[in-house]
């Protein structure tokens, strides 16, 4: 059955942060849609939001009625929950707060979702549940998570699919891999070579680990199509299909910024002995879904945001 999302009211939680926003700018603009933002502004920025949003702060952990009134006083039909706690370094320290929001929380949106009839909720989830493998990686493949969050994320995609084998709570997973662009809430690979690279063509890094990195922009206007055609209680990797190990990747991040040779430097500070080493998605799936589509290239995702680090005084917001 195919859903239409166009004109409708919809929900955005976590949609001050750096995925939700994009998907709110498309959901208003392009899609004509009028967003009800719910975040914490914990990682997220209220100046993300786009001005004809309406903006709520909310935190999921609170309590499921709270959340179902909200969606019913606000005539609420479809939502997507961008809401994570998503660094994954700090899961080792902070497991139980990771679990919390990413996994229990995600119960939580699904009973609220229950109770005020919402037609649709796309439940964001993360590649980091596959652990290593070898090539691209499909939704059959096992799941070997290597953190907390990792697991938190496992126990939030099987939520999604008891819940609508349960209850019918209308519910898809959408297994995201890693994302390029602007408006980067937290320090990663490339906003944290971006940084080093300002001032100095010699670079620290740790991992030489290979990435799948699809433009946030892409990403999320394939989210909408996967809510409004996908299978509920599925879930679908969600990637570029490409991918690039991470001191290629500074390289071609210092050619487009006008270096020459970098200089990359082992930082063992920054090696991380739990490292899944190959995340590469396979979209057959999700393309089965909603169609084949041609990825914005990786060097012009990377252009887009380095030109949104200096437009912003050549730093990040957090």
């Amino acid at each position: 059955m195919t859903r239409d999302i166009r004109n409708k009211n919809v929900c955005v939680i976590g949609g001050a942060g750096f995925l939700g926003s994009h998907l709110v700018d498309h959901l208003i603009d392009d899609r004509g849609c009028k967003v009800l933002v719910l975040d914490n502004l914990i990682t997220g920025l209220k100046k993300y939001v786009n001005d004809k949003a309406d903006f709520l702060w909310y935190d999921i952990r609170d309590d499921e009625n709270q959340l179902a009134k909200i969606f019913l006083d606000n005539n609420i039909e479809y939502v997507f929950n961008y809401a994570a706690e998503p660094y994954i370094p700090e899961c080792f320290e902070r497991p139980m707060h990771f679990f919390d929001i990413n996994a229990t929380a995600v119960l939580r949106v699904l009973n609220a979702c229950q109770k005020a009839q919402i037609k649709g909720l796309l439940q964001v989830s993360s590649a980091e549940i596959y652990g290593d493998m070898k090539g691209k990686i499909t939704e059959k493949d096992p799941v070997e998570p290597h953190s907390t969050y990792g697991v938190s994320k496992i126990a939030a995609d099987g939520l999604v699919q008891v819940r609508w084998r349960e209850g019918k709570v209308p519910a898809i997973a959408m297994r995201q891999f890693n994302c390029v662009g602007e408006r980067e809430t937290h320090p990663y690979v490339i906003p944290e070579i971006i940084n080093q690279l300002n001032t100095s063509n010699t670079i620290h890094l740790g991992n030489n680990s290979f990435r799948d990195f699809q433009y946030a922009g892409d990403a999320v206007r394939m989210a909408v199509e996967l809510l409004e055609k996908g299978d509920f209680g599925e879930v679908y990797n969600m990637g570029s299909e490409d991918g690039i190990q991470i001191y290629d990747l500074a390289r071609l991040i210092g050619k487009l910024m006008g270096h020459g040779e970098i200089e990359i430097i082992v930082d063992q500070e920054r090696v991380r002995p739990w490292e899944i080493w190959h995340l590469q998605s396979d979209n057959t799936k999700l393309y089965n879904v909603i169609g084949k589509r041609t990825p914005t290239s990786l060097e012009d995702s990377l252009q887009k945001t380095i030109d949104y680090y200096y437009e912003n005084d050549k730093k990040w917001d957090w």
